[in-house]
């Protein structure tokens, strides 16, 4: 697998030159279709609507149990994504359930029926009834975590597109999961009205989708006149949708762009604010940063890799910054300032002898991109 730092830079400077864990109530036989039922039937929300989320979250193939970061930007928990977002469903899921987050970001079967409850409650809150699939789209865009309605507007569309159009789909462990095609929802999605965009000076990167986000606890406005130095490269360990909902909202945390698995790019807060995202004010100042969406040890998608290249290119030449792997950085590069000072050169090993010690992965001493 090739670390996302080394092939922004190689690729960047090739077109810039050019141009504890309580068990799941799933069936004794563990597959994911049985999950979902049991989901369904535990919490009265729609079997096959809970799949279309999922679906859309790109969570069907989360492993059953998988090792989690406590401190992961993007803490997601099952194939419906539970996370911080302007709703923070992964603490209500954890209450709702009676147990810790890191048991439902753990065990997917278990973070599964915590998506399902959630759901549930956001729909006997807003009026939702099992046979109308329509009063369902508040508690969808509750659920999405978005701070924007026209991401909220977009976010149940494409939940209900989804269970439309229905299909089989792949699932973890070679499992395939199975939606009939739902003509209410397709027309529920086409009746689904989604604000115009509100006019701003992002993005900048042409192409970039704009993610409104304020910089309260999250970021300053100002670089205090420091100039951009370095790029930083992130993994979000989530989804799309659990990733942008959690950079739009949850607190102490922030980034320029983030980077889809299908190439696609957004913006969260112009170039020139200090976004904190390294976990080292001094390299915030001084750094643009990149989050990308996926996991550590998957492969990431060509799409990302060649669109990440393009925005490092944009970057390094708008801002000057040398094409090296001392500019062009790891999160797990960053100084952590607990240890050494803040402003020391970025880790120039191997991406493994960088992440063995404690002397570099920002203040959290943070992994991601790995390698």
């Amino acid at each position: 697998m090739r670390p996302l730092t080394i092939f922004a830079l190689s690729a960047g400077l090739a077109l810039a030159c050019a141009s504890s864990t309580s068990p799941s109530s799933g069936a004794a036989s563990g597959t994911l279709d049985d999950a979902f039922t049991a989901a369904a039937t535990e919490s009265g929300a729609p079997r096959d609507l809970l799949v279309a989320i999922a679906r859309v979250e790109g969570g069907l193939e989360m492993p059953k149990t998988r090792t989690v970061n406590p401190d992961a930007h993007v803490p997601a928990a099952g194939p419906l994504q539970l996370r911080r977002g302007k709703l923070d469903t992964l603490a209500l899921g954890a209450k709702l359930l009676g147990v810790s987050e890191i048991d439902l970001r753990t065990d997917a079967d278990l973070g599964l029926r915590a998506g399902a409850l959630v759901l549930a409650d956001l729909g006997k809150k807003s009026g939702a009834r099992a046979g109308d699939l329509a009063t369902w789209r508040s508690a969808l865009e509750d659920l999405s975590g978005y701070a924007d309605q026209r991401h909220r507007a977009m976010y149940a569309q494409r939940v209900f597109r989804a269970l439309g159009a229905g299909g089989t789909f792949e699932a973890r462990g070679g499992e395939k999961l199975t939606i009939l095609p739902n003509v209410r929802a397709a027309q529920i999605a086409v009746d689904v009205t989604v604000p115009e965009e509100t006019m701003s000076t992002m993005p900048e990167y042409s192409g970039a989708e704009v993610f409104p986000t304020s910089c309260t606890d999250k970021c300053d406005t100002t670089r205090d006149g420091n100039p951009v130095d370095y790029v930083v490269i992130h993994d979000t360990e989530g989804g799309w949708d659990a990733s942008v909902a959690t950079l739009q909202n949850d607190p102490g945390k922030s980034v320029q762009y983030i980077v889809g698995t299908d190439g696609a790019v957004g913006q969260f807060v112009p170039e020139s604010y200090t976004a904190w995202h390294a976990g080292n004010y001094w390299y915030n100042q001084r750094s643009v940063g990149i989050e990308h969406v996926g996991y550590y040890n998957k492969t990431f998608p060509e799409a990302e890799y060649a669109s990440s290249a393009k925005l490092v290119a944009y970057l390094t030449k708008k801002y000057g910054v040398a094409k090296d792997r001392a500019h062009i950085i790891g999160h797990d590069q960053i100084p952590n300032d607990n240890v050494i000072a803040q402003s020391s050169p970025p880790c120039s090993s191997s991406p493994s002898t960088c992440e063995s010690g404690s002397s570099y992965g920002g203040a959290g001493n943070h992994r991601d991109p790995g390698d």
